[in-house]
This record gives C-alpha cells, sequence and structure tokens, in this order.
C-alpha cells in the first residue's frame, strides 16, 4: 500500500501499526485506490478545511460509507470496528459470495454478517482461532486495515491482470511432490516424494525450464513427502522454505535441515490462515499447519491456491479431524483437490468432498502396501461428480489455466 502511495507514515518515521484507523483515513485510502472524485460532503462536523473533506464527499456520494442520524460523519472517531470495516469493503469492492463459516460472536442477525462472510468467502478476513470468535466490536488498527485492503488489491489485480499458471503434479511413485509456475516467473514446489524420486522431481523442474525456486515447502517430515527434497537442494538456487514446523528424528529429516542451514536459505513456519507472498497474480492461504500435534499427517501444511476464477486445494496427507477444522474456518471449495494422503481412508471424508466440490481430483500415488487409494474414498470422490486423475495411471499431471479457465493433460501430452 506504501508503494502504491496509498497509505503513509508518521513525522516520527513510525506508521503506528496499533493505533486505531480513523473514518477520515479509511475514506482518504479508499478514495485514493477507486480514484474517486472529490466530493462536498453533507456532514455537519466536516468542514471545508478538513484535510479529508474531499474524500469524505467521494465516498459519501458513493455510498460507500455514510453518517450518524444526527447528521455527522464523526471523521476522528469513533474508531472503525471489524463489522463497519467489512461492510464498507464490501460495498467498495462489490465483493460477492458466501462463506459456510460461521462464527460464535456474530450470529445470523447481526447487521455485520452477511458483509463477515463475503470477505472470509474472498479470503481477505478471518476469525481467531483459538476460541472460534469474529470479534466484530473490536477496534480496526492501522495494521490490521492495510492487511484487509492489501488483500483485496490483490485479488482484485489477480482478475485484472492475470497471467497464467501452471500446476504439476508430478509423478514420483508413492509420495507428492507439485510444482506451481507463474508468468512472471516465479516458481514454487510443494514435496519431493521419496527419497529416491529426487532424479524424478529434478527432471520434472529440468523439463520445465525450471532453474531456481522461490518457495519450497514441506508440507510434513513424512519420508515420501521429504525424501527427494534434499537432491532438490542440492540442485537448485532456493530463495525460501515453507515448513510445517514439525519435527521429526529420522536422518533425511536432519539432512534437509543441514542443507537449509548450510546454504543459508530463510526458513518460515508455516502459520494457520496466513496469506503467503509469493506473486502478484496468486493468492496462497495456509488452512493448516499444527506442529504441535503428536501426529505428522495432523501436521500437513494445507495451501489453497486462488488464480483469477481457478483454485486449486493440496490438502497433504491432512487427516478428517483437519478437514473438519478447515471447514469450520474457512472456504475449502476449489475446482481442483489433491486428494489428501494418497486417498487413504483417514482423509477426503464426504463432509469435506461436498464443500470442496471439486471438479478434478488428483490422486498421487505408486505401488504400495497401504492399500491407496482406498475404495471408499474413491466412490465418495464419484458421487460428487469429480474427475479422477491419477498420478499412477496418468503419470504426471499438468494444470494450465487460460482464457476459458483451465485446462489438464497428462503424461506425454505435454
Amino acid at each position: 500500500m506504501y508503494n502504491l502511495s496509498l497509505i503513509g507514515g508518521y513525522n516520527d518515521g513510525s506508521y503506528g501499526v496499533n493505533k486505531s484507523i480513523t473514518r477520515a483515513e479509511v475514506a482518504t485510502i479508499i478514495t485514493r485506490h477507486l480514484d474517486l472524485s472529490g466530493s462536498k460532503p453533507t456532514f455537519s462536523d466536516v468542514s471545508s478545511k478538513h484535510w479529508a473533506y474531499l474524500s469524505i464527499g467521494a465516498i459519501e456520494k458513493e455510498e460507500i460509507m455514510g453518517g450518524y442520524k444526527d447528521g455527522s460523519f464523526k471523521p476522528n472517531a469513533p474508531p472503525i470496528t471489524r463489522a463497519e470495516l467489512s461492510a464498507l469493503l464490501v460495498r467498495a469492492y462489490e465483493l460477492t459470495g458466501k462463506s459456510p463459516l460461521s462464527f460464535s460472536d456474530v450470529s445470523s442477525k447481526h447487521w455485520a454478517n452477511q458483509s463477515i462472510q463475503v470477505l472470509v468467502n474472498n479470503g481477505i478476513a478471518g476469525g481467531y482461532p483459538p476460541d472460534g470468535t469474529f470479534k466484530p466490536s473490536s477496534n480496526v488498527n492501522r495494521a490490521e486495515f492495510a492487511t484487509f485492503l492489501a488483500r483485496i488489491i490483490k485479488k482484485d489485480n489477480t482478475k485484472i491482470a492475470g497471467g497464467e499458471i501452471t500446476v504439476s503434479f508430478i509423478d514420483v511413485g508413492q509420495g507428492d511432490s507439485i510444482l506451481l509456475e507463474t508468468s512472471n516467473g516465479n516458481t514454487m514446489l510443494v514435496d519431493g516424494g521419496n527419497r529416491y524420486a529426487g532424479d524424478e522431481v529434478i527432471a520434472h523442474l529440468t523439463k520445465r525450464g525450471v532453474s531456481k525456486i522461490d518457495l519450497l515447502v514441506n508440507t510434513h517430515p513424512d519420508a515420501d513427502h521429504l525424501g527427494g527434497l534434499i537432491d532438490v537442494l542440492e540442485t537448485f538456487s532456493v530463495e525460501k522454505v515453507l515448513d510445517s514446523g514439525k519435527v521429526h528424528t529420522t536422518q533425511t529429516y536432519t539432512d534437509y535441515l543441514t542443507l537449509i542451514d548450510q546454504k543459508d536459505i530463510p526458513f518460515e513456519v508455516a502459520q494457520e490462515g496466513q496469506f503467503i507472498e509469493f506473486d502478484e497474480n496468486v493468492i496462497i492461504q495456509v488452512l493448516n499447519s499444527t506442529n504441535d500435534s503428536s501426529d505428522l499427517n495432523e501436521s500437513s501444511v494445507v495451501l489453497k491456491v486462488i488464480h483469477e476464477d481457478v483454485s486449486v486445494l493440496l490438502t497433504g496427507d491432512a487427516t478428517m479431524e483437519n478437514e473438519e477444522e478447515m471447514m469450520k474456518k474457512y472456504n475449502v471449495d476449489a475446482d481442483v483437490l489433491k486428494v489428501g494422503h494418497h486417498g487413504s481412508s483417514t482423509s477426503s471424508s464426504l463432509n469435506l468432498l461436498r464443500a470442496v466440490t471439486p471438479d478434478n481430483s488428483i490422486l498421487s500415488y505408486g505401488d504400495n502396501s497401504y492399500g491407496h487409494p482406498d475404495s471408499e474414498v474413491v466412490q465418495r470422490l464419484y458421487s460428487v461428480n469429480a474427475e479422477i486423475w491419477s498420478t499412477y495411471y496418468d503419470g504426471s499431471i499438468l494444470l494450465e489455466t487460460g482464457d476459458n479457465g483451465y485446462s489438464m493433460m497428462s503424461g506425454d501430452m505435454y
């Protein structure tokens, strides 16, 4: 927002992250971003000498913000609440949609419930995980406002600017490895299959013309997700690693951490709910990352990737318990689903599949003694009319976005 000249700091060089943002400040920033024409406001307490005079008039004229029953606007107080901000952002940016998520402190009769649902559906705002609340009456500080508006701007730019993306579900046998490429040349690799799959991952990246990895994600430290990343780290320049934070005792995990340390690669633990800074045309949110769990699979980093009108849900080995928690907090609807845990019976509940409503689903697995994919999971995918792709039968699978949504192809077709 600072780079777009939408917001500035104070004379002492501070931004004031914890200071409540005022109604006048909100009016000015939104007027600047939407390039609204200045207008004379009708409020009794906003004189022509007020620094935000024309901006307040502009958002009044566009019916984005209104005043109080006594004819005042109260430009400097009281601060904007989370409920008020939800409503004015929905109006200003004409956002739509409804999230299946509900909050314990926002009833269906709350005046801002619909606006809150819209913001959540668009990945702009969320609740507070510990108690499942939204805190609609809490004041919004300058940091929160910047975050919300930056997400809207990013989402809006994605719809307009576009570019295209490709997502490769790499055939690594029994395991997961997923490559995301953007038209800006940014690359994200999620997992790398087993240790023996490193050569296959490197070959695929080389075939795709990848020379560096901007973001490497290890969803959790199971060998069939982590192992191949060792060879990748040794071969490619990696700008950043995002990890579940789940500690493991294997030699593979130790080698992985040692390489990251030796190469001085920035290392970050994924936080549930965070939006990942990766590419201006792509929105990526972490829907699960529970490194305090005793179960490695429950610690899986789950990512929802959105590009224009195409969304992909990458679930790692997340369990049904994880799925239930994600459905309570986030909009999990997606066009394409990377099926959890290679199609294991521990994942992909019917409730989740009905919430995701995927048009296409990816089963990533090879010869195994675990019974993957479970026949009941396959039947559940069929029951929600999801087309099933598998690396076992189809080889590596490519998703490619375009003017008419996206297309998928497999094996030797790309």
